[in-house]
């Protein structure tokens, strides 16, 4: 709220987000020239090829565009907003919201045009495993499908994607990558005194840059062999860098059958420093679990004081397939141990047991945390495609009638994501993609077969 110059009152005005004065009165160290930020009135230029490029167009600069551009720097332009550290930050997180908000504002006024009543019927009511009063049928606001990230939208995907596995058959490899704030891309570009967490967007940049050749190594060039299809969706933790999981189906004649096929690929022990001093680095510094159990019993992994995540492993001779589906790799007992840093002075010896299964042709050219797991059975195949559709971080919170409340109400934005999506990266991708045909109930469609 403001009280304007020319008023004698002390009457306070209030200003919304689509107020060109809103970002430099809320960000006034980052805008110290009061330079205008974005509103509803901001129309395109002409290209700057055209004959006249100071002509005005008829396309509006969504809110998006402009703070893609104010996040990018300019040559010739001090880096103003650029070394905000957290209240750069702030600004990303504050942008995006305010981008995502006017977005669910279109779909609450819109419910109508949405065919929001088709969503209101009992038949909606009693599949969506909701408990209320049945007075309150038909008055639901809903979010619907079209909104990327929304419950029904990655329930969709996640139907999407088993269509997929249908055809296909089983998944062959989970792949995991994770952002490595130590990647050279991304030091090399950071202003002095910078940390990679300083600026959200160089890490949203390289991580793309990085995703896509991944995904040209495994479907492009082949590394497993011929792939029929992949899934993949980006996720942003709580405080956590970007990283990706990737559902790999290879070609039917290349598919992991045996133990010495897994072994071709995956392999979860140490690599040797002398003969793979690169890769020797990376598994030590990106790819060594934990640690947790008695060394460390705060981990985030600790779950009634177990490593929710089974570590350390047992010692494998050979590879196999367990009975619930997943695999075992080899683990030898081979005596080798690296220290390993727990805290700044503290450090405890790690061997295969620590080891998170990696392939070596990837995590060699990455650098980075790159978990490739072998989906061995048809078993495991619904929690693969359960676990990468559950959706971005919320908090639980009880259902309301009104799904945007309770979605805006639960939902968690931290500035990795704020980028990635101002930025109109992709959060997900699906190849084959899948077409889905309405199906029409009516009486006179039904009566024809």
């Amino acid at each position: 709220m403001l009280r304007p110059r020319s008023s004698d009152t002390h009457t306070l005005t209030w200003i919304d987000d689509g107020h060109p004065a809103y970002t430099p009165l809320h960000y006034v160290l980052l805008f110290p020239y009061g330079t205008h930020g974005w509103y509803r009135d901001l129309y395109h230029r002409a290209h700057p090829g055209s004959d006249e490029p100071t002509e005005r167009t008829t396309r509006r600069v969504s809110q998006t565009e402009f703070s893609a551009f104010r996040l990018h720097t300019h040559r010739g332009e001090y880096a103003t907003i650029h070394r905000g550290g957290r209240l750069f930050q702030q600004y990303v997180v504050d942008m995006w919201a305010s981008a995502d908000q006017t977005r669910l504002s279109y779909l609450r006024t819109n419910q109508g045009k949405l065919r929001a009543t088709l969503y209101s019927g009992l038949e909606d009511w009693v599949q969506s495993d909701e408990v209320g009063n049945l007075n309150n049928l038909g008055k639901r606001t809903v979010l619907p499908s079209s909104y990327i990230g929304g419950p029904r939208s990655m329930q969709q995907r996640y139907q999407d994607a088993m269509a997929v596995a249908r055809y296909f058959g089983n998944v062959d490899l989970f792949i995991t990558m994770t952002t490595n704030p130590d990647w050279p891309e991304i030091r090399r570009e950071l202003l002095p005194g910078q940390t990679s967490y300083d600026r959200p967007d160089l890490v949203a940049h390289v991580f793309k840059l990085k995703l896509q050749e991944l995904i040209d190594d495994i479907y492009k060039r082949k590394v497993f062999g011929p792939v029929s299809a992949y899934v993949y969706v980006v996720e942003f933790q709580k405080r956590g860098l970007p990283h990706t999981h990737i559902l790999v189906m290879l070609d039917k004649n290349f598919r992991l059958r045996s133990p010495s096929d897994i072994d071709s690929c995956i392999s979860a022990q140490w690599p040797d420093p002398e003969k793979y001093p690169l890769l020797f680095d990376t598994i030590k510094s990106c790819m060594v679990h934990g640690p947790c159990g008695n060394i460390n019993p705060d981990a985030p992994c600790m779950k009634n004081g177990i490593c929710s995540k089974g570590y350390p492993k047992p010692y494998q001779s050979v590879t196999s397939i367990a009975e619930d589906g997943y695999p075992l790799y080899m683990r030898p007992k081979d005596g080798r141990t690296f220290p390993i840093k727990v805290h700044h002075q503290t450090t405890y010896d790690a061997d295969n047991q620590w080891i998170v299964p990696y392939n070596f042709y990837l995590s060699s050219k990455f650098n980075c945390h790159l978990n490739v797991e072998s989906v061995a059975t048809f078993r495991t195949l619904k929690y693969c495609f359960k676990y990468i559709h559950k959706g971005l971080d919320r908090a639980t919170l009880q259902y309301e009638l009104d799904e945007i409340k309770t979605y805006i109400d639960g939902r968690y934005i931290g500035a990795p994501e704020g980028t990635w999506r101002t930025f109109h990266f992709a959060v997900h991708e699906q190849v084959p993609p899948v077409v889905r045909l309405q199906v029409c109930l009516c009486f006179a469609c039904v009566s024809e077969y």
